[in-house]
């Protein structure tokens, strides 16, 4: 993840899912045992027949249980390190229809809907993560853990639906209120990327 590793969007094995609250349900044993068998691959995202090899465990993962949220996710490391990026929109497209609230999500399918040359959908989804991130930020403390996170992917947004000077504005208030000089470096890194370098970036 090079200079992208302060944006959320950027696939790992964790997420943040902003305004959604998931209910805990009893998981299936094998599927469990079936999404275990990926974790010594993740180390091997550069080699493809890892990367297929965690994919037949994550599909048969699925198959079993169409609902598992983390199967889908995880897939998407996989299938875009072998940039297979039309199957990756089937997997966050799952993602949200399992939780259909988080911005993050619809800031990385937009992300996934450009690289496949889809910008009208892209813009619909890089529209509706801001618009779910504006919402949040509304009533959210800059004292929370996640206002900056929220913050970063909205200036993502941004930067993507074409508005580069209020991205600038929000980084810039990320800039200021961040005491990090590393994490400062990489903020005004972003601020002067514009949407083909962060779509680039993606690939790196």
């Amino acid at each position: 993840m090079t200079s992208l590793k302060f944006i959320t969007i950027f696939l790992s094995i964790t997420l943040y899912s902003c305004g959604q609250s998931k209910t805990e349900k009893k998981a299936d044993p094998t599927v469990t045992e079936l999404s275990n068998k990926i974790i010594p691959l993740v180390n091997h995202l550069g080699n493809p027949d890892s990367c297929r090899k965690a994919l037949l465990y994550l599909d048969s993962a699925t198959t079993i249980d169409s609902n598992c949220f983390l199967c889908y996710y995880n897939k998407l490391m996989f299938l875009s390190s072998l940039k297979q990026f039309d199957k990756a929109l089937l997997a966050i497209n799952n993602c949200i229809r399992i939780s259909p609230f988080a911005q993050d999500l619809y800031l990385t399918g937009g992300i996934l809907y450009e690289k496949v040359g889809d910008t009208i959908s892209s813009r619909k989804y890089f529209q509706k993560s801001l618009t779910i991130c504006n919402k949040v930020l509304d009533t959210m403390s800059i004292s929370n853990r996640d206002y900056e996170m929220l913050l970063t992917n909205k200036a993502t947004n941004l930067i993507m639906l074409g508005d580069q000077q209020k991205a600038s504005e929000v980084f810039k208030q990320l800039y200021d209120k961040q005491t990090d000089p590393d994490l400062k470096n990489e903020i005004s890194s972003m601020m002067k990327k514009n949407k083909k370098q962060l779509l680039d970036s993606y690939d790196k």
